[in-house]
């Protein structure tokens, strides 16, 4: 039945504004005669689960697809890929209201299994299906974005919706710095839960392995610690083993002296590509004494860059040492550009975002660090930036294909704090990580896309199992959906995750209810 504007109010939270679909009125408005205020047993939508969450009281917490902010939101997903159009958006203001959402939307949903849940953090994942849905909620933790740094801990605590161009000027303020992403735009949540590749990888471990404590909220709505300490399985399971456990509203990190970086970018044509290859095997075979230093080196079709392909390689001392010799065999390779310049982790990262707005395809490999590898790749992106070209058109589509130096004793720093799942720990050879990126426009030239890259990424992969250079090692937060990375973390590794999983969320309903991502119940 209608309720009074005067009963509504008598049984609602103060708050800055009261929710009614299509209508915001501030707390000291007053509301029109006309106007009905339902009741929270009343369906307000016909979409239940949007409906249960009414009734839970967090109605000013949802987005619905009539409203304009809903569009405005989507839009940020980095992908447009990514950019389903769930029934209805929620968006928590903190861990007591995630564990409400929770558990509204799993009990709405008991039993049903025609409509399921997906957890958005930063929203910048390339793959539909991962962080949104179409076909059910998404509980977006975009309020989740709180950074902040307790000297006495030298630990920062950082939200899973923040975003790392943001944490990094956050924490400025206080002179330190974490390892996190690289690219600005890239979101908190799903970096370090995929293991987290940083320029500080070198000394510090992969992202996940500077976390100190994860609190978590469980499928139960209980909320804990995980950490060395208590519950320390769920903690190193947490360190690579994805969205298979819980939700993450907050990571501890150790934090490290925000130093000036030493980086820039040396820009050459692909005549020197032979050289490029030397000097990057010759820098990953670089011993932990030079640790500090990290080099990335893109080969990227860009019709807005020039006809022809580009390499372009990233230096990078994060001590700010402008006398490092890492880069010497690099340096003297002849150079369209180049520039080299001090600044700040929080001015590069904001400096270097992948604009969002096209559709994206991702494949990620791992070979030996041995220059014959490294030559089929670029013969293989060559062949695919060719055969793009005919298949949609040359400025169609932008390619990046990535070499990141993965040193032998990356996996070590990781051991050292205590262990993750990735599984690098039993790769004794340094490697090469490669990422295979494209960006189009519309859904058919995704799917012709998503089948070349699988093709040269098949081919390149082939070859390196032809002369023994493979190794069976895919990054998580690089991967295409076919690419199953958890399996490769091994076998002890995937046994570990799942036991893990079954102790925390002993139903499997961020197996079953909240499908999206890598899940541990889908390895092969």
């Amino acid at each position: 039945m209608p309720m009074t504007y005067a009963g509504m109010c008598a049984g609602l939270l103060a708050a800055s504004t009261l929710f009614l679909p299509g209508i915001c009125f501030a707390a000291n408005d007053r509301i029109p005669d006309s106007v009905t205020i339902w009741s929270a047993e009343t369906p307000r939508t016909g979409i239940p689960p949007c409906d249960a969450l009414i009734a839970a009281g967090l109605a000013d917490r949802l987005l619905l697809a009539t409203e304009a902010g809903y569009e405005a939101r989507i839009s940020t997903y980095w992908s447009v890929s990514a950019r389903l159009r769930p029934w209805c958006l929620v968006q928590p203001r903190d861990t007591t209201e995630v564990s409400k959402t929770l558990t509204t939307l799993l009990e709405a949903g008991s039993g049903a299994g025609d409509w399921h849940i997906a957890v958005c953090g930063g929203g910048h994942n390339h793959w539909a299906g991962t962080n949104n849905i179409a076909n059910g909620v998404t509980i977006d933790l975009v309020y989740l974005n709180q950074t902040s740094y307790d000297p006495e801990t030298n630990l920062a605590s950082v939200g899973p919706g923040d975003h790392w161009k943001d944490v990094y000027a956050k924490l400025l303020k206080s002179n330190v710095t974490v390892t996190g992403g690289r690219d600005g735009g890239v979101g908190v949540g799903g970096f370090l839960l995929g293991g987290g590749n940083s320029y500080y990888t070198g000394r510090m471990g992969f992202g996940a392995d500077s976390v100190r404590n994860y609190e978590v909220v469980l499928a139960d709505g209980s909320v804990l610690d995980a950490n060395k300490e208590t519950n320390p399985d769920l903690f190193k399971a947490l360190k690579g083993g994805s969205s298979n456990f819980g939700i993450v509203t907050r990571f501890d990190l150790e934090a490290l002296p925000a130093k000036d970086l030493y980086t820039g970018i040396h820009m050459m044509t692909k005549d020197n590509s032979d050289a490029v290859v030397s000097a990057v095997v010759d820098f990953t075979n670089h011993d932990q004494s030079l640790a500090d230093d990290a080099l990335v080196v893109v080969y990227t079709h860009n019709t807005a860059l020039g006809d022809d392909i580009l390499i372009a390689a990233s230096r990078i001392n994060t001590q700010g040492n402008s006398n490092t010799t890492s880069f010497a065999k690099i340096n003297q390779i002849p150079a369209i550009s180049s520039t080299m310049t001090h600044r700040s982790m929080a001015d590069l990262a904001l400096n270097s975002q992948t604009p969002a707005g096209s559709r994206s395809v991702w494949f990620t490999l791992t070979f030996k660090n041995e220059e014959a590898i490294l030559k089929k790749a670029v013969e293989a992106h060559q062949d695919f930036v060719d055969a793009m070209k005919v298949a949609v058109g040359a400025d169609q589509f932008t390619t990046q294909m990535v070499f990141q130096p993965l040193p032998a004793y990356f996996a070590a720093i990781g051991t050292e704090n205590g262990g993750n799942v990735l599984g690098l720990d039993g790769e004794k050879e340094n490697a090469i990580l490669w990422l295979g990126l494209v960006t189009i426009n519309t859904e058919a030239q995704e799917a012709v896309a998503r089948a070349r890259m699988a093709s040269a990424s098949a081919q390149i992969a082939d070859y390196a199992i032809s002369v023994d250079g493979n190794v069976n090692w895919r990054y998580l937060n690089y991967a295409d959906p076919s690419q199953d990375p958890i399996k490769t973390y091994g076998s002890a590794n995937v046994d570990f995750i799942r036991e893990v999983a079954a102790k925390y969320d002993p139903e499997g309903k961020f197996q079953t209810r909240i499908p999206g991502g890598f899940k541990i119940s889908r390895v092969g």
